[in-house]
């Protein structure tokens, strides 16, 4: 038998482009633990960084269904695993699996976890559907009162949480990149041709349209978009004329990106702060950009404001006109060489290790 002690992680999101249930699981593996990540998506779709973790599929036909009864079909599929699993810390990622674990750790007294990788609550596909609403609350509310240990992406989003549950310990854990050798060592500003990179989910309030009005008089600039979602047809479409100058490259695992990245000159963060999720969350895209030394065009929130008030790595738009977008991306480009410069210093800051250092002892408390 293996003496190494096991940690059991829940997840319902793909593996293959979510690069924090992957740097959480291999800081846990340095720490002396064995990660055993119980997913709903086909094997087939990790890239090779997931190589030497146990991932196994309790639901390979989800890609077919709608979500809840994928959702229903994983926790059935998971109860006989919780009540068999050797491990003692179980971790909930986001907050599907949430309420299943901590009443089954409750049973089996284990030490349930959950990484709130947002504001679940606050999220446009909670608050917009009311039934959905009170099912999630619920869920999410009964789940916190039957653990006491929270890992969380940004200080706005703990000091929400801890009002809410001040019985529950928290543990900050922004969704930056590793410190890994430097990707990219010099930038060069752009000349004719300003290569703009959008990568995230493909949803409502991405500041995508409004980029694309911006784009249409500011004809220097092109744009990347790497990632899928509900709204991709609706992007395409939106995109219009722009078509030769903004290419949609679909969804790519997360540890092709930093290449990706390094290719482009300017980032773009222009979430809409629709609701309190958006608004108090640091986006892990952020972090990308700038370990890649490419400067961010950012949408206005006390989050972002937040973080430039330490290193000014981009420019906060005053508003969504084509206006402002515009000059916002000229800022950036006319003094390139500044804010890639304040890049490189952000990123001996800002990144996993940082702040994993403290997880060994978050996990014994």
């Amino acid at each position: 038998m293996s003496s190494t002690p096991e940690i059991l992680f829940a997840i319902l999101t793909d593996l293959g482009t979510d690069h924090r249930c992957f740097k959480l699981a291999k800081s846990l593996r340095n720490l002396g633990y064995k990660p055993v990540i119980y997913c709903d998506k086909p094997v087939h779709s990790l890239g090779p960084a997931w190589d030497g973790f146990e991932v196994r599929v309790l639901t390979s036909e989800s890609h077919q269904r709608s979500f809840f009864p994928v959702f229903l079909s994983f926790l059935l599929r998971l109860m006989p695993v919780l009540w068999r699993s050797p491990a003692k810390i179980w971790i909930s990622l986001d907050a599907p699996p949430l309420f299943w674990l901590a009443f089954w750790g409750k049973l089996r007294g284990r030490t349930v976890i959950y990484d709130s990788h947002e504001l679940f609550l606050e999220t446009p596909l909670v608050l917009n559907r009311p039934s959905r609403r009170i099912f999630w609350r619920l869920w999410e509310n009964g789940g916190f009162a039957l653990i006491r240990k929270c890992i969380t992406v940004s200080p706005a989003i703990v000091n929400r949480l801890k009002e809410r549950h001040p019985t529950v310990d928290f543990h900050l854990q922004p969704n930056m990149p590793f410190a890994v050798p430097e990707l990219v060592a010099e930038r060069m500003p752009p000349t004719n041709e300003a290569r703009l990179i959008f990568q995230g989910g493909l949803r409502t309030a991405t500041g995508l349209p409004e980029l694309f009005v911006a784009m249409q008089s500011e004809t220097r600039f092109c744009l990347d978009v790497y990632g899928a979602g509900l709204e991709e047809m609706n992007l395409r479409m939106k995109a219009g004329e722009l078509r030769e100058r903004v290419v949609f490259h679909g969804a790519v695992p997360f540890e092709k990106l930093p290449g990706l990245i390094a290719q482009a000159h300017v980032g773009i963060h222009l979430m809409q702060p629709v609701c309190d999720s958006f608004a108090l969350t640091w986006a892990n895209k952020i972090f990308d950009y700038v370990h890649a030394l490419c400067p961010v065009l950012l949408s206005d929130n006390l989050a972002h404001r937040e973080l430039l008030k330490e290193f000014r790595v981009g420019v906060v738009v005053d508003s969504y006109s084509p206006q402002d977008i515009a000059r916002g991306l000229e800022e950036l480009v006319s003094d390139y060489e500044h804010f890639v410069s304040v890049c490189r210093k952000a990123r001996e800051h800002w990144h996993w290790e940082a702040y994993a250092n403290r997880l060994g002892g978050f996990l014994s408390l």
